[in-house]
């Protein structure tokens, strides 16, 4: 395109050529597919058969307890509890009391409780 054709455009003129790129840009425009309350994210009860408890309050670290009691491996998340600190300190305490053993999989977010025995790969 040389020099006219640089008028032409800031006179708001358009080759044929560029209406029909234009036209292409437009039709290939994506559009937002995602949608918060169609695509409502839900959160699994079990994870490759082990119990995931999600701790709020202090009573879903209980029940988180009373799993690993029964010498089940358990994945907590304590993502949404109100007081990480006095949660992971009262389930630490069980678990050191039980002699099970915890590891962190995502960092104050994601842990699982191992009973007595019990070794993940």
């Amino acid at each position: 395109m040389g020099f006219f054709g640089n008028i032409a455009r800031a006179l708001g003129f358009e080759t044929e050529e560029e209406q029909v790129k234009s036209k292409r840009i437009k039709k290939s425009e994506p559009k937002a597919t995602f949608n918060l309350k169609k695509d409502k994210i839900e959160r699994p009860d079990k994870i490759d058969g082990i119990k995931v408890i999600y701790v709020e309050k202090i009573e879903d670290a209980k029940k988180a307890l009373q799993i690993f009691k029964n010498d089940e491996p358990v994945l907590v998340n304590v993502e949404y509890s109100d007081d990480k600190s006095r949660a992971l300190g009262f389930i630490e305490g069980a678990i050191e009391m039980s002699n099970g053993s915890m590891s962190v999989i995502e960092e104050n977010r994601l842990l699982i409780l191992l009973p007595e025995g019990v070794e993940i790969e």
